[in-house]
């Protein structure tokens, strides 16, 4: 059976969802000093699976409604075997990647 397996944490690195770059509001205090006001963390998670797969992997992203996010698969040696923009994502998007034409192997 062949099987592909996936490292989600490296796709999280990928699509940005271990860290946010958001802007942080500035609010100004009574005696004139600018203070950093923290908003909330948004909810953002990816999905994937079934890992270890033989080909067909489903991608589940949250978080990113109205954004965008781009999807890498690279192999162990960090050459990219696939790439894709998701453009305009809704709050729960799915994606399907068909990697059976790839070598049996670790795939981030």
């Amino acid at each position: 059976m062949k099987q592909k397996l996936l490292c989600s944490l490296l796709c999280l690195a990928s699509l940005g969802l271990l860290r946010s770059s958001l802007p942080l509001p500035a609010a100004a205090s009574p005696i004139g000093h600018t203070q950093v006001v923290a908003r909330p963390t948004e909810e953002r998670t990816l999905v994937v699976y079934p890992n270890p797969s033989t080909g067909i992997v489903h991608l589940t992203i949250s978080g990113l409604e109205g954004r965008r996010a781009e999807v890498s698969v690279l192999n162990v040696i960090g050459t990219v075997m696939y790439r894709e923009t998701l453009t305009e994502l809704n709050d729960h998007a799915t994606k399907t990647l068909d990697l059976s034409k790839f070598a049996n192997g670790l795939y981030y």
